[in-house]
């Protein structure tokens, strides 16, 4: 990543990861973020998390992190529902 940050700025990098975003099925998005997800640091895990809970409607919140959260450890999961304020 450094090596993007040296020599591409925010708008373009932004742009870059807009484009891979829609062109990737939900159901390849969630993919993406289970595995992305355990290699985090907890403050970005939860940011990550947080975002993509709340784009979902409501009613869908709760199984949408259930689902985000399948591969992490249980240590992890704790440390990301404490971090969500949830149980």
């Amino acid at each position: 990543m450094p090596a993007l940050w040296r020599h591409c700025g925010d708008d373009e990098l932004g742009a870059v990861f807009g484009a891979f975003r829609a062109s990737r099925t939900p159901e390849e998005g969630l993919t993406d973020l289970q595995r992305m997800l355990p290699a985090l640091p907890p403050a970005v895990r939860a940011a990550v998390a947080r975002a993509s809970v709340e784009s979902v409607p409501g009613e869908e919140a709760g199984r949408s992190l259930d689902a985000l959260s399948t591969t992490l450890t249980p240590g992890q999961r704790a440390r990301l529902c404490t971090d969500l304020g949830v149980a």
